[in-house]
């Protein structure tokens, strides 16, 4: 599938752009083409759930004698005696499975919208740019930060980090399963079937609508991330840092992950390029140690200055700030590590999501050294 993936971006149109080379940046042009793409993307995500409802249920509808009579009887010692409706549930599943590679197709053409737009996809550059979109497409997990040491979910129980993954993917179905239960339970017998049926469609048109709208903005932080990142090594401060020192860079990269909670394309090539920069011996796993936040308060200024750099880096490359995240930037303003309240980390997020890069926190970081 791997195969058919590239050979089908590789074969949508690039359209005329006038873009700069600046990919860090999105002139008023380049942003306009990005947000029309996201656009008609989220209204295809919706469409596409639409259609796919119709689909499933009119046909069982209109033939419920073939729908409804193909059954086979399941029975047991350990299992309830009843109906199991094959072909329903088999058309059911068919539809379902052809609507995800739909969608799967939709986001690949919407990435590579979003690429044509920003100028990081040319006609004379485009063969050597697709494995990394289509990963972003395809919503799979930047995994290559691992070679560094660095694990998002060291903190994290095992048991908690299956169900959180679990529920990640099963939400629409886990969603549906209650809507349909609490309507039964509150109309009764009387609720009639097609209003079941089509219960869950609102709940999974919003869930396209929204993973779609996530894949798109994770390709647009990606595009101008990578070269943002870049510009921000060139200013970074020609230190020697010792064991120590190089000790505490590795941690901040690490006090980044753990609070992300998750693998992002833009954090590995952060992680990258500062461990290149201040060659950083690497380890097999680097655990956070317990009292990072008071090591950083002791570090001489221009090394502090790098971390606290990092972790402000760490909270805006992936375009988002959580809750959790908000809860930190707190704590590290109280304890006097940063100087940066949530309004101003927000209009710093604000503006490198739209494309206006990293120079201006960059600059507010690094103003002492």
């Amino acid at each position: 599938m791997e195969q058919f993936y590239h050979r089908f971006f590789d074969a949508l149109p690039i359209r005329s752009v006038a873009s700069d080379e600046d990919l860090h940046l999105l002139n008023p042009q380049e942003l306009r083409l990005v947000r029309q793409t996201e656009r008609w993307a989220l209204v295809a995500a919706v469409l596409i759930e639409l259609a796919a409802y119709l689909i499933i249920f009119m046909p069982i509808y209109e033939f419920p004698g073939i729908f409804d009579t193909a059954t086979v009887r399941l029975g047991g010692p350990f299992v309830t005696a009843g109906e199991f409706h094959w072909l329903r549930d088999g058309w059911m599943l068919l539809v379902t499975l052809i609507e995800l590679y739909v969608l799967l197709l939709l986001n690949l053409a919407a990435v590579h919208g979003i690429s044509v737009a920003t100028g990081y996809i040319r006609r004379d550059n485009k063969a050597g740019e697709t494995g990394a979109l289509i990963r972003i497409a395809l919503e799979s997990r930047f995994m290559e930060l691992q070679q560094f040491g660095i694990d998002p979910f060291e903190r994290m129980h095992p048991w908690v980090l299956f169900l959180y993954l679990a529920f990640n993917r099963l939400k629409g179905l886990l969603g549906s399963v209650i809507i349909r239960a609490v309507l039964a339970n509150v109309f009764g017998r009387e609720m009639l079937r097609v209003y079941l049926d089509f219960s869950g469609m609102p709940l999974y048109m919003a869930i396209n609508a929204y993973t779609t709208y996530a894949i798109l903005r994770n390709a647009r932080v990606v595009v101008m991330g990578q070269t943002s990142i870049e510009i921000v090594r060139q200013q970074l401060p020609a230190l020697t840092a010792t064991g120590w020192e190089a000790g505490l860079i590795y941690d901040t990269l690490q006090f980044i992950a753990v609070n992300k909670g998750d693998f992002h394309a833009n954090h590995y090539h952060l992680s990258k390029a500062i461990i290149e920069h201040f060659s950083i011996a690497l380890e097999a796993a680097h655990a956070l140690p317990p009292d990072y936040l008071d090591k950083l308060k002791t570090a001489r200024q221009p090394v502090a200055d790098v971390c606290r750099l990092i972790i402000v880096l760490g909270f805006l490359l992936d375009g988002t700030l959580s809750r959790r995240e908000r809860r930190q930037l707190a704590r590290l303003n109280q304890q006097g590590i940063l100087r940066l309240d949530y309004a101003e980390l927000e209009a710093y997020r604000r503006a490198f999501v739209d494309g206006q890069g990293l120079d201006g926190i960059t600059g507010h970081v690094l103003r002492s050294i």
